[in-house]
């Protein structure tokens, strides 16, 4: 085959690198699979090398799940987000560990009574037999969601305060916008940014922490971090598309959206970081950075009702009347300094 200019990391050569194909042995599960693997030959120094961003391990596993037609990744991901199911949420149903998805949708090879249990949700009768028996080990919400999917129905929303609020959201750049146009994975970056950066983020403090980020971003740099809109509400600021936006994070990996329990009894939902997370390719400037770290470092002790009274004290949340956009022109009030 014809090689293209390429430099060998052995022996220093610039010249044509022969690409070929290469027979392999692979042993998986008490099975020798043989198949070929794409390889450049350096023809100075004999160097063989797997062509970039192949893995000879992922090709044995691929192979064998052809060979005993199980499911993909992928398809096993399509499966639960068919339901609008979490990981968590699809292995309670299915009697297994959350881990155990997470590994299989990371490309961790499933046995084949696994992949016959996930296999049989195709059919919508199973679904409705696992809710049936085992719905007791989700939440309210989580239930209403997969029944909501099972009948073809938008799923409920877990922002009561938002419920039945569908007025439309303003995208282009405007006052409301902090002049941006909205970037949905700038957006999922912030978030996964805060749940790394700070010991708990609730739902209620991750709506605070994205407003005052997104605020202080504006005084500083006359432009919003993600270009989401924000809508007053009775608990504070929150996006005004919160509840589509949080789904969507959940269902493709990027958050893991779990219900915890207070000291004091009450439930609440934790935020951390999703097994799709490491994928986001986001880059923030530094004066973007100097904004999250401010934030972080200026909110990492408060409570979530803490964030949500210190909220209610900004101009912002003051002067606007409920359930309205907030405009970023009161970004020029907000009580945290920009950052030097």
């Amino acid at each position: 085959m014809n090689g293209t200019d390429e430099y060998c990391v052995v022996c220093g050569q610039d010249g044509p690198l022969r690409h070929e194909q290469k027979a392999t042995e692979f042993d998986v599960r008490g099975e020798t699979l043989h198949f070929q693997v794409p390889v450049t030959v350096c023809p100075s120094c004999g160097t063989t090398e797997v062509e970039d961003g192949l893995d000879p391990a992922e090709m044995a596993f691929t192979e064998y799940r052809k060979r005993k037609e199980l499911l993909t990744p992928q398809q096993i991901r399509e499966m639960r987000e068919r339901y609008r199911l979490s990981q968590r949420s699809f292995a309670a149903l299915l009697g297994m560990s959350e881990s155990t998805i997470n590994r299989y949708e990371g490309g961790g090879l499933q046995n084949e009574a696994h992949d016959q249990a996930i296999r049989a949700c195709e059919n919508p009768v199973v679904m409705r037999d696992l809710l049936a028996r085992r719905g007791n080990r989700l939440s309210e919400w989580q239930r209403k969601r997969v029944e909501a999917a099972l009948a073809g129905e938008p799923g409920p929303r877990r922002s009561t305060t938002l419920r039945g609020l569908r007025a439309s959201v303003p995208k282009e750049r405007s006052p409301e916008t902090g002049y941006r146009e909205f970037d949905y994975r700038r957006y999922v970056a912030v978030v996964v940014w805060l749940c790394r950066q700070l010991p708990l983020v609730t739902a209620t403090s991750l709506n605070k922490l994205l407003f005052y980020v997104d605020f202080l971003c504006f005084k500083s740099e006359a432009v919003s971090l993600t270009g989401v809109a924000y809508r007053r509400v009775e608990h504070g600021p929150v996006p005004a598309p919160y509840g589509d936006l949080q789904q969507r994070m959940e269902l493709q990996g990027y958050v893991d959206v779990r219900e915890v329990q207070y000291h004091n009894g009450r439930t609440g939902m934790e935020f951390r970081p999703g097994p799709r997370a490491d994928e986001l390719d986001v880059r923030f400037s530094p004066r973007e950075l100097k904004v999250l770290e401010a934030v972080a470092s200026e909110f990492k002790g408060l409570t979530p009702g803490q964030m949500r009274d210190r909220s209610h004290e900004e101009s912002a949340w003051r002067d606007t009347e409920d359930r309205t956009l907030i405009s970023y022109a009161k970004a020029r009030e907000l009580s945290l300094p920009v950052p030097e």
